[in-house]
């Protein structure tokens, strides 16, 4: 700044402009008058440097953005989760994140986003923490939660680089409860629930809480796994997740409307979910990833069920009506004729589970999974089994759903036919060729040449 006369300043700087051309700014200091309507002096040059660095903002480019390097943990998440909620994302989702981002900010909240003091290390920190204290599974959710906040602020030009992208994720971490996500079952796993949920005679007592276990409960005659899946509506439910492989929260959303019993498909239209201050809502929504709108081809014994269901359905109607309000006729509505909560479904099925000794990671996922292991063992391609599970991406279908490490016995008959009945291959230059096949002959194989030996 340079001082022209008493109390009058000139101030300058260089800015680069919109076009990125760097242009010179100057002002001098503004007039203010006092209430008599004297000039009052700018005695340190205060008023002119203001007015330069309006000026200049003016010029430079507005990215429109509230995020800046100095802005807090805490603030980044709540602009973060706002953007999520504008770009629809599901309330599950939120819930999740909520749950990690509260306790991202409890650690780090105040501490500003840029490189000086939230670091690649100190992402690595936090992970491990959550890891150590929560579990593998939690910490990859965690992650996916972190990074998603700083790409966001690397899109909106307030840091250059992402720190959670470059943070190694812990190893060797004790799991924490049940890891691994649903497991695989075989063909014949799935024929033995199907048959138990309807015809099981084994006990299926209720699940007790802590407290009970503790001080014991009164001795009673449990139902047996046919009857307590009957009374809950149970069965129906498995039959119809296996059929189909969706989720419980897709399977409960099913309508009469879309069921077409000629063409043996079902459109999945609706998903129920409980929202935090709502309760249990269906949701329609399109390009929903956890739910698209699409149509599934259904297999015979589905479509037996529900055509017996739909039967029993209209006796329940004549018995017990639906409410005025009742506006969707749902395959699997409750007793009272409201949504049904894939969490109680969930616990319902633990019970049976426990029941019939199923192993603990046999989930409602697992039908699932089984659902792509077939559909490959068929030699449907993975774009096929995509559309039966809804998949937007048939490289996830292939890498998380499709059972690997099995004995596959086809591969070694094709390798096997392969080696023993090629052309040109009986003699090598030391005539191993029929050392082979003599081998071959002593293991009781067939297929060989029925010509003599010719080295005999």
């Amino acid at each position: 700044m340079t001082e022209l006369r008493t109390g009058h300043w000139l101030a300058h700087t260089w800015v680069r402009d919109r076009r990125g051309k760097l242009r010179q700014v100057q002002r001098v200091s503004p007039v203010r008058l006092d209430s008599r309507g004297r000039r009052i002096p700018d005695r340190d040059g205060s008023r002119a440097e203001s007015a330069v660095r309006a000026a200049a903002a003016e010029l430079v480019p507005d990215t429109g953005s509230e995020l800046t390097r100095t802005t807090t943990i805490a603030q980044l998440w709540v602009l973060y989760r706002a953007h999520l909620v504008k770009k629809g994302r599901a309330e599950g989702t939120l819930t999740l994140y909520d749950r990690w981002a509260a306790m991202l900010v409890a650690e780090y909240g105040y501490r500003r986003i840029g490189p000086e003091e939230f670091k690649t290390s100190t992402a690595e920190a936090f992970l491990e923490w959550v890891a150590a204290n929560h579990g593998p599974g939690s910490m990859l959710n965690a992650r996916s939660m972190m990074s998603g906040m700083f790409r966001y602020a690397v899109r909106k030009d307030a840091i250059d680089v992402n720190p959670v992208r470059e943070a190694d994720i812990p190893e060797n971490v004790e799991p924490k409860g049940r890891t691994g996500g649903a497991a695989h079952i075989a063909v014949e796993d799935l024929r033995f629930i199907l048959n138990a949920i309807y015809g099981s005679v084994l006990p299926c007592p209720r699940k007790l809480t802590k407290e009970e276990q503790r001080r014991g409960i009164r001795s009673y005659t449990p139902p047996t796994v046919a009857e307590y899946c009957d009374e809950a509506d149970l069965a129906d439910l498995v039959v119809m997740m296996a059929a189909i492989g969706q989720r419980p929260s897709q399977v409960l959303g099913l309508a009469w409307p879309f069921y077409h019993a000629e063409k043996k498909q079902i459109q999945t239209v609706g998903k129920v979910i409980r929202v935090k201050g709502k309760g249990l809502i269906r949701v329609v929504k399109d390009n929903d990833p956890k739910n698209p709108q699409g149509t599934i081809a259904l297999p015979g014994f589905a479509v037996a069920m529900l055509d017996r269901r739909w039967e029993r359905m209209q006796l329940r109607k004549q018995e017990c009506s639906p409410p005025a309000d009742y506006d969707v006729d749902l395959i699997f509505p409750s007793f009272d004729w409201t949504l049904r909560d894939p969490v109680n479904v969930n616990h319902q099925w633990q019970r049976v589970r426990e029941a019939l000794g199923i192993p603990d990671d046999v989930s409602p996922y697992s039908f699932r999974k089984i659902m792509a292991t077939v559909l490959d063992d068929a030699k449907l391609s993975a774009r096929v089994t995509a559309d039966v599970l809804q998949h937007a991406d048939p490289a996830m279908t292939q890498r998380k759903y499709m059972a690997r490490g099995r004995v596959h016995h086809e591969a070694a008959a094709v390798f096997h036919d392969a080696v023993t009945n090629g052309s040109g291959h009986d003699h090598d230059a030391n005539g191993h060729g029929a050392t082979f096949r003599r081998l071959f002959v002593d293991l009781g194989g067939s297929g060989t040449s029925s010509a003599p030996d010719q080295d005999a």
